[in-house]
């Protein structure tokens, strides 16, 4: 298939990349931020961004680098309530840490900035009231008071030095016992700070530098519990910057003078140990790796690690999102996992069965690719009372949620239809676990779709009554050809409801690919240029990612079509250079086009100033319609892969024939923007509309499986004319 290659970047000097852990990977994924506003849902206007979520999730307010300053890149994040029970989160980015006043999560307020080194790591955590800030950059502890954030002040009040060399990656704070920790920074492992003695000039007082630790979780257990007292560093850590044995180990911190490892573990696939966080229990540690994903191929994945045993940790099992991207920060508050995981987003897990997380939410920072590439989330806070969840996102800054604790958990038990049957019939299970003293409320437990004429929702049956219940959801009739959208929603008697399933579904008796372009040969695409520069080409990307450019093919296969594909990253100049595709077969009364397409332009002198533009024309290329225009500015002029389909039948103005065209058009037209794109993973697809009478569930026959089907949904949807109609129809093949 044909994809569009379009990029952006950053100048990756104008972030301060002073090296992190050895040959850290982020730096090589560096593409340009979003430039423009956010959005509150104060403003009482649809929401920007083009995100997507699913699940008990509702964003509340999104500030971008620019309403926050205007950074390069954003990077981690925590939260301070303030004695008077306000709410604000703490970002840091690549210029400095922001305080903002989340209270009301709907209108945030940003009271004040501390700037510090140009950094693309920067990290924050709260003692009292106090913030510690620390950097790759340099420059120590900063230590800033927050004693009067409630009255729009936040004071710088020292910077810490003393430890050796001022670099830090990560900083940690066991506020049970008052020492914080500083992680890396150069070869480092720990460094330990008492705060009982000083909060704004802590001595250093110990170091464990055995290993570098990349990220630290340190705790006190607590009475009555089995290593009461004692003060245990959980360290994601190895030789050689994290490199080599890289793992969990387990070091008892309690005598500063007296530091020593209880244990030491490696866990499966083991490339680059990253952050991990303890179950409230203090019986599991969940643990990101954070480069099986782009090194292996393997799904994001979590290690659960049994740590009861301090002296004996082991590994008891694992859990995936089932998505390909890179799994960073996870953070876990009672029964509930928030994971940040750069381009699929915030996932949230329900983790009341220990072993055996089900995933129950996401909102996807980084709409259109789930690559195993470092953009999008970074972190994420779960801890103020008020259950206001915030996330901080390398190029779209800082993220304000709410989510409602979940009376029910569900799960898909069957895989989805592939296709529709336009009779309808085709049907998936739920699964749906609830609460104690929770019971489902059938009457809007449903199934909702629309084929382009509008919503129709049928209640879902149930199949095996109790807890968990198994439910069935089963479509109604839609119109062949037609991108069906749908959503399945569980609703429990206490007023709780979750989308147990949502997407979209092609209605078609059969379909066949009759155009299908990797990009791998050229089957008869032309160019034409009115550029000075920049023109269409066809190859493996080798501009390496640098401002804007894509960094790698779409589809995996190697090549796409792309502007200016030559390793010095020169970009479109002075004018338009136009993709033209072949005759495309379209000749099905219903054909779906898909392709992929990647476009940059906020990169320059004058950022987010032109737009790629894609046309199609049903005569062969005498006349053209605009399908679709990126840009000038939001998150897809800003890089990244995005894959689109096109219903052709519902395209206004267009009659899909033999004499079918798409044109590909990236212009510079603007005062110096670098306009950078590209095509990958071009398709017609045409659609069998082929009607079978009577086969309600699609397996080319009607038999009692359909009778069946007809009975249960009898009232809704189906009626006695749909009776008829299987009976009339039963024993006939299609």
């Amino acid at each position: 298939m044909l994809r569009i290659c379009l990029a952006s970047a950053m100048a990756a000097s104008a972030v301060g990349l002073a090296s992190a852990h050895s040959d850290d990977p982020k730096v090589n994924d560096r593409f340009g931020p979003y430039r423009g506003p956010g959005w509150t849902a104060g403003e009482g206007v649809p929401m920007r961004g083009g995100f997507e979520q699913y699940g008990d999730i509702t964003l509340q307010a999104w500030l971008s680098l620019d309403d926050l300053g205007g950074a390069e890149t954003g990077s981690d994040c925590w939260g301070y309530v303030s004695g008077s029970g306000r709410e604000y989160a703490v970002i840091t980015d690549s210029s400095g840490t922001s305080f903002v006043d989340i209270t009301d999560p709907a209108s945030p307020s940003i009271v004040g900035k501390i700037t510090g080194p140009e950094s693309l790591w920067r990290d924050v955590k709260i003692f009292e009231d106090y913030a510690y800030i620390v950097s790759e950059g340099g420059d120590g502890i900063q230590v800033v008071n927050l004693a009067n954030i409630d009255l729009g002040v936040v004071t710088h009040v020292n910077t810490v030095t003393s430890g050796g060399t001022t670099a830090t990656h990560n900083v940690a704070i066991d506020t049970d016992s008052g020492f914080l920790y500083r992680c890396g920074g150069g070869d480092n492992g720990l460094r330990i700070y008492d705060l009982n003695a000083s909060a704004t000039n802590p001595p250093h007082v110990g170091s464990w530098i055995t290993k570098y630790v990349h990220d630290v979780q340190v705790v006190t257990y607590p009475p009555g519990t089995q290593y009461e007292g004692r003060q245990i560093a959980f360290c994601c850590a190895g030789y050689n910057g994290g490199w080599n044995e890289t793992g969990l180990s387990i070091v008892d911190v309690t005598d500063k003078d007296n530091i020593f490892v209880v244990s030491q573990m490696q866990h499966t696939n083991n490339n680059y140990s990253h952050q991990g966080w303890l179950t409230e229990d203090f019986h599991y540690f969940y643990l990101n790796d954070e480069l099986d994903e782009q090194y292996t191929g393997t799904p994001t994945t979590t290690r659960i690690l049994d740590v009861s045993n301090l002296s004996n940790p082991f590994q008891a099992g694992t859990c995936t999102t089932g998505s390909s991207s890179v799994d960073h920060n996870l953070y876990i508050r009672g029964d509930t996992m928030f994971q940040a995981n750069y381009r699929s987003g915030l996932r949230i897990f329900d983790i009341t069965d220990r072993l055996n997380p089900e995933q129950i939410a996401w909102f996807d920072t980084y709409p259109g690719s789930d690559a195993a590439q470092f953009n999008g989330i970074w972190s994420t806070f779960p801890y103020f009372p008020s259950g206001t969840v915030i996330g901080s996102d390398l190029e779209r800054g800082l993220f304000v949620w709410t989510t409602t604790a979940p009376s029910v958990g569900t799960m898909v038990m069957d895989p989805m239809p592939e296709l529709l049957a336009p009779t309808g019939g085709d049907s998936f299970r739920i699964q749906a676990t609830m609460i104690d003293g929770v019971d489902l409320d059938m009457a809007e437990t449903a199934l909702r779709w629309n084929d382009g004429t509008g919503w129709t929702q049928a209640g879902m049956s149930i199949e095996k009554p109790g807890n968990p219940t198994m439910l069935r959801a089963t479509f109604g009739p839609t119109e062949c050809g037609r991108m069906v959208d749908f959503e399945a929603i569980v609703t429990t008697n206490d007023g709780f409801s979750v989308t147990a399933a949502s997407g979209s579904i092609l209605s078609a008796s059969d379909i066949t690919v009759t155009f299908d372009d990797d990009g791998e040969t050229n089957p008869g695409w032309t160019v034409e240029n009115n550029c000075t520069d920049g023109q269409w080409g066809r190859g493996v990307p080798a501009g390496g990612g640098d401002r804007g450019d894509p960094p790698t093919d779409g589809d995996g296969s190697g090549q796409c079509w792309v502007t200016d594909n030559v390793s010095g990253n020169s970009d479109v100049d002075g004018g338009t250079t136009t993709l033209i595709s072949p005759i495309l077969d379209a000749s099905s009364p219903a054909a779906v086009l898909e392709y992929t397409r990647w476009y940059s332009n906020n990169f320059g002198a004058a950022p987010n100033s032109d737009i790629f533009t894609i046309r199609i024309s049903d005569d062969g290329g005498s006349t053209w319609s605009i399908l679709e225009e990126v840009g000038p500015t939001g998150p897809e002029a800003g890089g990244g892969w995005y894959t689109v389909q096109f219903d052709l039948a519902s395209v206004p103005g267009i009659d899909p024939t033999t004499q079918l065209r798409v044109a590909f058009e990236a212009a510079d037209t603007g005062d110096g923007s670098v306009v950078e794109a590209g095509v990958d993973g071009v398709s017609i697809s045409s659609v069998d509309c082929e009607d079978c009478v009577g086969d309600l569930d699609g397996n080319n026959v009607v038999d009692v499986e359909d009778i069946l089907l007809v009975i249960a949904g009898f009232g809704d949807p189906y009626t006695v004319d749909d009776v008829l109609i299987v009976l009339g129809a039963f024993g006939s093949g299609c």
